[in-house]
């Protein structure tokens, strides 16, 4: 039962306006907090409708039926921390109609590098195909319905075929390539195309099933060609070396079933699609080498059981605008619009240095499936729609105009820009919706007037008063370590005004009081609170080694003095098996008076610490609480936002990811995914609040009209009267400091609310 109390002021965050009372905030500790995506508008007031899916950087699609409908929705793979997102298609005739949903991925199977949806049983049930790390090839999960939801159970680890031998080895598939499975022999069943250990030669492995009596429901491979097609990819260029004949393989004296050329070299990645270009009943391959940005798609004047590559698009499509993606191409069939046809869906396949929001190249096919005249639309298919600032975003809760409401600051590793460098910045989303329903409008993508030429990246933000002005004033860490500061200068009207940027120095007490600027190594993720509750506010920073670090505030409210204390902070180390950098992020909140600590982290998951002040005063380790935080998995390095930011009394979580996403995690729900709240008869705001100078007014109600508005004092003087219609900004620079009360009156209906003058 939660019990409504009105929390003290504190040195960690400031109140709501004063006439706010806060419910009390508690966490459901060992339990799932639900996804959720609420309204966020870009800068042209343009609603986002898949705002919260959390960015895509190297995404891989595939048609699944989540919801047993019998209309193909969408599978979103993004390479760029193993990361599966799931959207519903409506199925609107002619339109892409895709929306946000997360149900279907809360319990989905760890997979990584890349995954696609194919139904090789016939079930009419997309099965799951992915990466086998160990050894290195093809895990598969059957797909099958629960309660008209898609769930998938393992049968396979990895695929095998028999040699001549007959000795089982690994079907193998590297982790960068991206294979094609498809019914290459057009005898039902699948067949998996790839690239052998060495070489630039494509191998054939032919499933065996209907041979067998199987039907299609078996996965018994046979390699049966390891030079189809016939040409070799060299990956010193985007053409192919074509064979004159197709009794012949380039480079191979012998290859059906031989081994490959000891002189190929290792294959080092490729991505290859199979679709029929010309209705003709065999495959075309379409492909994409890691060297590169352009596709090559090869045309097959052979048979569905022997293909013979014998002319190319280097630059396909050569007849519209060429694929050229920064880097390494991966492409797409399947029907985006609902209009019957399979388009063609284009992304970058290597992550770290490919392009970070141009990532999806849409071209709609105004022909058949089986014969396609592909037209270029966008780069940014679906990336419009979502939060994407790029790579690495770091989220954190800021009033940045006084009025109440939570607004969202958010740090970047910026942009790839030409030349393979980052363009970061700080993004601000002002909160525009109401205590209850939160919305987020994008306006400004430089807050702070970060100065040119900056050389900054992942920037990740705290905020906290450390000149006991009574406003809170910025810190931020970089990729090199450092920190630095922004003060917030007032000016009279309650809206944050950063100005002063200068380095943040302490005192590394390392023998010599040496003073310095603030530089625990790389990546720095900063944190103030007063974690030792003396009045001062604390810094605790995160690092890429996987440790946080403690510096002490030994200044003054008005003047902070930082001191290392501790590098190993409550013995917290961020890394995972498998990962050896953490990329750790901190935060602290107080719940039922006592301080929990939360963690991100490279591998992505979320921890909770508790007890921190008793193990402090022990001098022991921070007591782990889980692993796994809510189940909340966002890929990697998490960063965390946690506040309360619809009044329901419970935390919500803004999670960041290397991806440049947003996505949203609450306890309770704050809006109908996808929906805009619907609008209240009758609601007004005002702000900032305290106020100095002027004062905004601006109010919503249904039938648009005019309103009457009063400002009463303390003893309920009427002091100000007129018509009003929407939004209003008042000097009120003449009224004495003090409370007042402005009331908003429609007809009947009418709201108060307070402010102060001050």
């Amino acid at each position: 039962m939660k019990e409504l109390y009105c929390q003290k002021p504190s040195v960690i965050s400031r109140l709501l306006p004063i006439v706010l009372c806060l419910l009390s905030v508690n966490l459901a500790m060992g339990q799932s907090i639900q996804q959720q995506n609420i309204p966020f508008f870009d800068e042209n007031n343009n609603q986002l409708d898949l705002a919260l899916l959390g960015g895509l950087n190297n995404p891989q699609f595939s048609e699944v039926d989540w919801n047993n409908d019998g209309i193909q929705d969408l599978f979103i793979f993004d390479k760029d921390g193993n990361m599966p997102m799931a959207l519903l298609n409506k199925g609107a005739a002619n339109q892409v109609d895709y929306h946000f949903t997360a149900e279907y991925i809360s319990d989905f199977p760890p997979i990584e590098s890349w995954a696609m949806m194919r139904d090789y049983n016939c079930d009419g049930i997309m099965d799951l195909f992915a990466h086998s790390r160990i050894p290195a090839g093809i895990r598969v999960y059957r797909g099958y319905h629960d309660s008209d939801a898609v769930k998938f159970t393992l049968v396979e680890d990895f695929i095998e075929f028999p040699t001549l031998n007959n000795f089982l080895v690994n079907l193998f598939v590297t982790s960068e390539d991206y294979p094609a499975i498809d019914d290459i022999d057009n005898d039902g069943d699948l067949d998996v195309l790839t690239f052998g250990v060495s070489g630039g030669w494509v191998s054939y492995y032919e499933n065996q099933s209907q041979e067998m009596g199987y039907g299609c429901d078996s996965l018994i491979f046979e390699l049966v060609d390891n030079c189809w097609g016939r040409f070799f990819e060299s990956g010193l260029s985007c053409p192919l070396d074509l064979s004159p004949k197709k009794d012949s393989c380039v480079g191979l004296d012998t290859f059906i079933g031989q081994p490959q050329a000891p002189d190929a070299g290792i294959h080092v990645g490729s991505t290859l699609l199979t679709l029929d270009m010309d209705a003709d009943n065999d495959k075309e391959l379409l492909l994409g080498d890691i060297s590169f940005t352009c596709a090559t798609m090869g045309y097959n004047t052979g048979t569905a059981d022997t293909a013979w590559i014998t002319s190319q698009d280097a630059m396909f499509p050569s007849d519209d605008m060429p694929i050229d993606v920064t880097i390494f191409p991966a492409t797409f069939h399947l029907d985006v619009n609902n209009d019957g046809a399979k388009d063609l869906l284009v992304s970058p396949n290597r992550i770290n240095t490919s392009e970070n929001y141009a990532t999806v190249w849409l071209y709609e096919n105004s022909g058949a499936s089986n014969m396609p005249d592909f037209n270029y639309q966008t780069k940014t298919f679906l990336v419009d729609e979502i939060v994407d600032l790029g790579s690495g975003t770091s989220p954190e809760f800021f009033d940045h105009n006084g009025d109440g409401l939570l607004d969202l600051v958010v740090g970047t590793f910026g942009f790839r820009v030409e030349g393979g460098n980052y363009e970061a910045s700080i993004f601000l989303y002002e909160n525009i919706g109401t205590l209850d329903l939160p919305e987020y409008k994008l306006v400004n993508t430089n807050y702070t007037n970060l100065p040119e030429n900056h050389n900054l990246r992942a920037i990740d933000l705290t905020f906290g008063d450390l000149d006991g002005d009574g406003d809170k004033d910025m810190i931020f860490g970089e990729e090199f370590g450092k920190l630095f500061y922004y003060e917030n200068v007032d000016n009279g009207d309650g809206i944050a005004n950063f100005q002063n940027f200068d380095t943040l120095d302490g005192n590394y007490n390392d023998g010599d009081n040496t003073v310095g600027q603030i530089d625990i190594g790389q990546h720095a993720t900063p944190f103030l609170v007063d974690i030792d509750r003396d009045g001062l506010l604390d810094l605790i920073i995160g690092e890429k080694n996987g440790n946080l670090n403690y510096w002490k505030n030994t200044g003054t409210t008005s003047e902070p003095l930082f001191l290392k204390m501790d590098d190993f902070f409550g013995s917290i180390d961020c890394r995972e098996f498998g990962f050896p950098e953490g990329f750790c992020d901190v935060t602290v909140k107080e719940i039922d008076g006592e301080y929990v600590l939360f963690t991100g982290s490279e591998p992505g998951n979320i921890r909770r610490y508790i007890h921190i002040e008793d193990s402090l005063a022990a001098g022991a380790p921070f007591l782990q609480a889980d692993s796994l935080f809510g189940n909340i998995v966002q890929g990697r390095r998490s960063r965390i936002a946690a506040d309360d930011i619809n009044g329901d009394g419970e935390f919500d979580f803004f999670i960041g990811n290397q991806r440049g996403g947003l996505a949203l995690y609450s306890d309770g729900e704050i809006t109908v995914s996808n929906t805009v709240p619907d609008t209240p008869d009758f609601t007004f705001n005002l702000y900032p609040n305290p106020t100095s100078n002027l004062l905004n007014i601006n109010y919503i109600h249904t039938e648009n009209t005019l309103a009457d508005l009063t400002i009463f004092d303390v003893l309920g003087k009427n002091i100000y009267q007129e018509k009003i219609q929407e939004n209003i900004q008042l000097n009120i620079a003449n009224l004495s400091n003090g409370i007042y009360f402005c009331k908003v009156q429609i007809g009947g209906q009418f709201e108060v609310q307070k402010f102060i003058k001050r």
